[in-house]
């Protein structure tokens, strides 16, 4: 049975198997920065073309542990964050310290992806945005932001995820070991248009553009630009792109910043 969190005086009541747990059906944006250092921004991601997968847990849950290890293993299995899916599991009440003691103890170590502490990585705001009440609680958004999972339970293997991401046509991908997974921080902001994309794709960058890459699925720069004025904006040639899904990476002075697109 999921684990009742009630914050009422700071007091922990009863324990219950609830239905939708969010009862939220379009998602809410939030940039949030896990145990490594690293932010992440949900609208990005989205705006990437990925669906994301929160995990909604704290560490002395039982659930929590019980089933995290599946979570990891369903991150592995649709591609380490590399491919359609981004896995991200976000903490309410804890440290970073406590979240990372987490990791060692019931993962064997780092977790792979993205693990957000409460009180520090502000994973407190998120659940409450959220309206989590119930530990932990596995939700999936598309690309088009609608909530399109609002509680996928019970979890008694990996397995027990598949049914809910094959319902959106999501299969097992391998994790690409030619491409970095993406980093979407909130030191610059970049926009690409149209998305899908047919002959011509614009980039805009809220920081000056040092260098633009394209990567392919497969790991592969496929076209690389280095601008020679202090340009926030450049349109590229993707009609001979073979179709698919690329990782545009711009790289500014401060930042380097990576979000997806599709050549159809």
């Amino acid at each position: 049975m999921k684990k009742l969190l009630s914050i009422i005086a700071g007091a922990l009541i009863g324990t219950a198997s609830i239905q939708a747990q969010t009862t939220l059906t379009q998602a809410v944006d939030f940039t949030v920065t896990d145990v490594d250092g690293h932010q992440h921004n949900l609208f990005n991601i989205l705006q990437g073309g990925q669906y994301v997968c929160i995990d909604f847990f704290f560490t002395t849950c039982p659930p929590c542990q019980a089933t995290v290890p599946y979570f990891k293993q369903t991150y592995q299995n649709y591609g380490c964050n590399t491919q359609d899916v981004f896995f991200i599991s976000i903490d309410i009440g804890d440290t970073d310290a406590e979240c990372i003691q987490y990791e060692n103890t019931y993962l064997g170590g780092p977790a792979g992806f993205p693990v957000v502490s409460g009180t520090d990585g502000g994973g407190d705001a998120v659940c409450n945005a959220y309206g989590i009440g119930a530990y932990p609680t596995y939700i999936l958004i598309a690309p088009n932001q609608s909530i399109v999972e609002q509680d996928m339970w019970p979890i008694s293997s990996a397995t027990s995820f598949d049914p809910y991401f094959s319902s959106h046509q999501l299969a097992y991908q391998p994790c690409l070991s030619g491409i970095a997974e993406p980093t979407y921080t909130s030191t610059n902001t970049i926009n690409v248009f149209p998305n899908p994309a047919s002959d011509q794709l614009t980039v805009n960058s809220n920081e000056a553009i040092v260098t633009l890459n394209v990567v392919d699925a497969a790991g592969r720069v496929v076209f690389t630009q280095q601008p020679a004025d202090q340009t926030k904006q450049l349109t590229i040639d993707v009609a001979e792109f073979a179709t698919g899904m690329y990782t545009i990476e711009v790289v500014a002075e401060t930042s380097v910043t990576r979000t997806r697109f599709v050549r159809q």
